[in-house]
């Protein structure tokens, strides 16, 4: 063999994941060891660098108050806090970042999962920072201006120690969930009815109480204490024990600093709403409406989880049969629990491309998750879809009538004469093209200002492995009128406190669903001109306070926009839901 020959150096092998130990909750929840409850996790891999920061993520350690900033090196192959004391953990602030890094990564990553692409973010910039010790304050928030998640801690005082929000789980998700549902519907902070700012507040908290469930470790160890053989009493997974569980709080630590003990932020799965909720005043707040969502979800994952275990396990309900004690293995508890999580969790997240970019309502998520599911998986033998229509039911949201259009079966279907295809899929002047050439038979009303605000190429993956290829596109509509206009316009009267000259915006759009030929699929729509609820809008964000300096209603203040959520997050003890 020649003595020039040179041999390949052995590479590593490629990564997708790292392992990194995480605050399973808040440190105020103990395991069976009474430390704080931990769990290893798989965090994406991206190159890092000081910070730490990656392809999508960046940690910037700076605390407002103190004006001390410290660039943390990056995680590495190995943990190094795997084996650290609960000391550690709640000091560390190189803990601090790898946390609220590892966290904000898997949520994201979550929503990529599910929605099948890489989603943007709402500012023009490619990372989200992550502020973990930001300000002095119990609140944390997501900030469209700083392009960030801010996250506050309370200093120590007396014999309490220091409160860290950037430490809970379920607020660091809460928080990235924000930023993700901005970069998909960035019209949702539009000023508009009370469902649409609640369905921010509400969905980022289901997304916070179903990721716990990812954790099989800390699901086991919230279902008890087992015996020897690693089995627990039956009645731990009756409904109303899981209920009634931790999984069922959100933000306990920082729960108990702001309301003075008396525990979590939100225990919406306790608290279902009562019938008339829609109606009672208390429910026009952001967070209590928002519960209502979560209410919905956390019953029907417990529905799931218990089918799920019924099936499984093939144990007859009750403490004794026969006198004997009735016992399930735990791990096996808890992995059911994960799978009917996840499958749920999924479920709700693909829905999302199927929503309207405007004017949301409870309604509207009801849609789009059966429509979305619908596609990916055509036959519901495991009877999701059933749950989650009952679900919705008890709390008196029923799927809308007349805001979609199966345009496969359309009586006039679309043409697509001069239309290329290819371009259906990423190109927004080839789907502007092709709505205004299909208009009429979409019934689009083309006499107000229409923009394509997005076209979107997803692969979604159904249970039987096969792809399901789509595209998303939406566009928005607008109309800038004085409320005399309105009137003239609608045939409508506005309430008196409402002047003529004010200057009014309407909002209308819809989403197309084209499918992997470029064939358009779905069309579902807000319509600009459904008078009524444009009437009900105006009132409502008249009612309620909602005019710009200038008395405007309907306009967004863009300058103050990025601290929406701050003002949603204030601490605001009458509410109680505040962090």
């Amino acid at each position: 063999m020649p003595d020039d020959v040179e041999f390949a150096q052995p590479v590593d092998k490629p990564r997708t994941h790292t392992t990194l130990r995480l605050v399973a909750q808040d440190p105020s929840v103990h395991g069976d060891d009474e430390k704080i409850l931990t769990a290893q996790v798989k965090v994406p891999w991206s190159r890092m660098e000081d910070g730490p920061r990656g392809a999508r993520l960046h940690v910037v350690d700076y605390d407002t108050a103190t004006g001390e900033y410290i660039k943390h090196v990056p995680f590495g192959n190995e943990d190094v806090f795997a084996d650290a004391e609960d000391h550690t953990l709640r000091t560390d602030k190189a803990f601090h970042a790898q946390h609220v890094y590892a966290t904000a990564a898997r949520t994201l990553a979550t929503f990529e999962t599910a929605l099948g692409r890489r989603l943007p973010w709402a500012f023009e910039s490619h990372q989200l920072y992550l502020v973990p010790h930001a300000f002095p304050e119990a609140n944390a928030y997501y900030s469209f201006d700083d392009r960030a998640l801010l996250f506050g801690y309370v200093p120590a005082a007396a014999e309490a120690p220091p409160v860290y929000t950037c430490l809970s789980h379920d607020v660091v998700v809460h928080e990235t969930t924000h930023a993700v549902l901005d970069g998909l519907r960035r019209r949702f902070l539009e000023p508009s009815l009370a469902d649409q700012a609640a369905f921010h507040e509400g969905f980022a908290d289901i997304v916070a109480l179903l990721s716990v469930f990812s954790m099989r470790t800390v699901v086991e160890q919230t279902l008890g204490t087992p015996d020897r053989h690693g089995r627990i009493h039956r009645r731990a997974i009756e409904p109303e024990a899981l209920q009634a569980s931790v999984l069922a709080k959100v933000a306990e630590q920082v729960g108990s600093v702001l309301t003075q003990g008396r525990g979590a932020l939100r225990e919406s799965a306790l608290r279902p709403p009562p019938p008339n909720w829609a109606e009672l005043p208390e429910y026009a707040e952001p967070h209590r409406r928002g519960e209502v969502l979560v209410a919905i979800a956390f019953n029907l994952l417990v529905e799931i989880w218990t089918t799920r275990l019924d099936a499984v396990l093939s144990i007859p309900k009750g403490a004794d049969a026969g006198g004997r004690r009735i016992t399930v293995d735990r791990a096996r508890a808890a992995e059911e629990g994960a799978k009917a999580a996840s499958q749920l969790l999924t479920m709700l997240i693909r829905g999302l491309d199927y929503l309207p970019p405007v004017e949301f309502d409870f309604s509207d998520l009801l849609n789009a998750v059966l429509l979305a599911d619908k596609e990916v998986v055509p036959d519901d033998d495991l009877g999701y879809r059933r749950l989650l229509v009952d679900g919705f039911g008890r709390a008196g949201i029923r799927r809308p009538a007349d805001r979609v259009t199966d345009v496969l079966d359309a009586e006039l279907p679309p043409h697509y004469l001069g239309i290329n295809f290819a371009g259906l899929r990423n190109d927004r002047d080839e789907v502007f093209r092709f709505l205004w050439q299909n208009a009429r038979r979409l019934d689009v009303a083309t006499k107000y200002y229409t923009v394509i605000e997005s076209v979107l190429p997803t692969q979604r993956i159904g249970p039987d492995g096969l792809i399901v290829p789509e595209s998303v596109a939406t566009y928005v509509q607008t109309a800038d009128m004085s409320a005399r206009e309105f009137v003239n316009e609608s045939g409508l009267q506005l309430s008196p406190d409402i002047d003529p000259d004010a200057a009014v915006q309407l909002f209308g759009g819809g989403t197309l669903i084209f499918d992997q030929f470029g064939r358009l699929k779905l069309h579902i729509y807000k319509r600009l001109d459904d008078w009524r609820r444009q009437k009900r809008r105006l009132e409502y964000l008249a009612g309620t306070g909602r005019r710009t300096a200038a008395q405007r209603l309907g306009f967004s203040e863009e300058a103050g926009r990025g601290q929406t959520f701050a003002a949603l997050h204030s601490a605001d003890m009458s509410s109680g839901e505040a962090w």
